[in-house]
């Protein structure tokens, strides 16, 4: 990747009405886990709808590099899964680029093994908290260094891996996760108690694979077992991604859209519940997908007004709290986020980022330590930096659709970590996003 390219900028002009009937990439999240996890299990697991994007072709990678074969025909991945035990020890450091899922979770399964691994990232992965998962996995026995609470992480061969019973003071379904993975290898049962609920997509796929686990929203028991190959495991649709097609929709004018095969796991859809207490007209319909809850949103414009966010809704909507941020921009009243200080540990400091973001389109934002109070009003539109954010950056751009004037949005190339179709997806349904040139 060259410099000018990094620094894709995107330019997204006035948009009318939206309107159309969507299908969007599998499940990011979901993606992950879905990898490791069938390079864990015996036998062969085919993975259909998985998203191929940066942070997940780079789990591929990692899996590749650990000695797991994973073949990819025209509409599934294939994973030869070679059991808890036949991972094999790397011949180069791992490198993570901007995904911290997969060098958290990978932290969870590399501190069991009885070879050594050096995890790297880029610069803003390097700049991300670690240690809050490396202290549980020392309880459990692992041998973790690292300096300064960031990468490279250098993992040593562990001597023995032993059950907890784990308090998680942190409401973060990556470190719970790195739990439950190095928990695998663990003897006796593994516990976790948590007060707050965070995404279950691990509990849930860890039962799918017929592994022994017994779980609710508040205790997690993991016993010894092992994981059995799935012959068609079916990703359903981001959430994360549509809810930026969800948003757009209820800003916008005479709009309406619908999503279909969209994850709804009820840890996920805190986004929805926020949007739902501003006064947007969405209906949701659940059905089941395998193991994952998913079904079809219709969505239709919407007059919003500001609210205060109850605190229980912030972990249940964690990726999606800047667009609140943006909802919050254009509803009628005040609008505040608190209990959100995770947010400044993401790919930007997002409380900063948005802040900075809304004032430039003359919104009158006060930052608060955990959050933002936003006071509704007309956005300007104008000249924006993404802060090397894929979230900012896609919400930045969605803005457009209620804007005075065009966005433009500076250094977006950091979109195809998560959603690289967005620009493609969004003008499909009426959005005039254009690449300009260098």
């Amino acid at each position: 990747m060259n410099g000018l390219e990094s620094e894709r900028n995107l330019l997204a002009k006035k948009s009318n009405n939206l309107d159309g009937i969507i299908a969007i990439p599998g499940d990011k999240s979901i993606s992950h886990r879905a990898i490791m996890i069938s390079m864990l299990a015996e036998g062969k697991t085919k993975i259909y709808n998985f998203l191929e994007a940066e942070d997940t072709l780079i789990t591929i990678n990692v899996a590749r590099q650990l000695g797991i074969e994973i073949n990819q025909s025209s509409n599934f991945f294939e994973v030869q899964g070679k059991g808890l035990n036949g991972i094999k020890q790397p011949d180069k450091d791992l490198y993570f680029g901007n995904s911290g899922t997969s060098m958290r979770l990978f932290m969870g399964i590399l501190s069991t093994q009885n070879f050594p691994s050096i995890l790297t990232g880029d610069d803003s992965l390097s700049q991300r908290p670690m240690e809050r998962v490396a202290m549980p996995l020392r309880k459990m026995g692992a041998i973790i260094n690292m300096e300064n609470n960031q990468a490279p992480i250098f993992i040593h061969p562990a001597k023995e891996i032993l059950g907890i019973k784990h308090v998680l003071d942190i409401a973060s379904a990556q470190v719970k996760s790195a739990i439950l993975l190095a928990a695998l290898y663990a003897n006796p049962k593994t516990v976790i108690v948590s007060e707050s609920v965070t995404r279950n997509h691990t509990e849930l796929m860890l039962q799918y694979f017929k592994y022994p686990i017994q779980y609710n929203h508040q205790k997690i028991e993991l016993n010894t077992g092992k994981l059995s190959s799935i012959d068609k495991l079916e990703i359903p649709c981001d959430f994360s991604s549509a809810a930026f097609l969800i948003l757009a929709t209820i800003l916008a004018k005479n709009s309406r859209i619908v999503l279909e095969n969209i994850g709804l796991n009820p840890t996920r859809i805190g986004f929805l519940k926020i949007l739902e207490m501003m006064g947007a007209d969405i209906k949701a319909t659940i059905d089941q997908n395998q193991f994952e809850p998913s079904g079809t949103i219709e969505i239709k414009s919407s007059q919003l007004h500001g609210i205060n966010v109850p605190k229980y809704l912030i972990p249940l909507s964690i990726d999606e709290l800047p667009l609140v941020f943006l909802a919050a921009a254009c509803a009628k009243g005040k609008t505040t986020v608190r209990n959100a200080d995770e947010l400044r540990l993401k790919e930007s400091d997002r409380i900063k980022s948005m802040k900075t973001t809304l004032t430039e389109f003359s919104i009158n934002v006060i930052e608060h330590n955990d959050g933002l109070t936003i006071e509704g009003g007309t956005i300007t539109g104008g000249e924006i930096d993404s802060f090397g954010d894929h979230r900012v950056a896609m919400t930045t751009l969605i803005a457009s659709v209620c804007s005075e004037d065009d966005v433009l949005v500076k250094n977006t190339k950091n979109i195809d970590t998560s959603f690289p179709d967005f620009v493609a997806v969004m003008n499909k349904i009426g959005l005039n996003i254009q690449t300009l040139e260098n």
